[in-house]
């Protein structure tokens, strides 16, 4: 049975690496989906819920609020069994990915 597995990244370049790697080490390209992470169009009630959100996160250099830096990319990868998993997420772990 099929699964998927999904890790963020904090650099486009990061993501597009991991990809490139899981293709090299045989992974199908049908099974390998790198997508941009769209950032929400800036209006009122986004900016509004992002400084509430932000305010209730401090920072570990000060304890002041700042903004949470945001993954950029997310990278999907088709796997068949534990084997495959495994592999695709030490793949992707070498490139600094976060868990989705």
């Amino acid at each position: 049975m099929a699964h998927t597995v999904y890790r963020n990244f904090m650099r486009v370049s990061d993501a597009q690496d991991a990809r490139d790697a899981l293709l090299k080490a045989g992974f199908p390209p049908a099974a390998v989906h790198l997508t941009p992470h769209k950032a929400p169009a800036a209006d009122t009630t986004t900016s509004t819920v992002e400084n509430i959100m932000n305010s209730l996160t401090p920072d570990s250099a000060d304890n002041t609020d700042e903004p949470r830096p945001k993954p950029v990319a997310l990278l999907a990868v088709d796997v068949l069994d534990d084997e495959q998993r495994e592999q695709a997420d030490g793949i992707m772990q070498r490139y600094d990915a976060l868990d989705a």
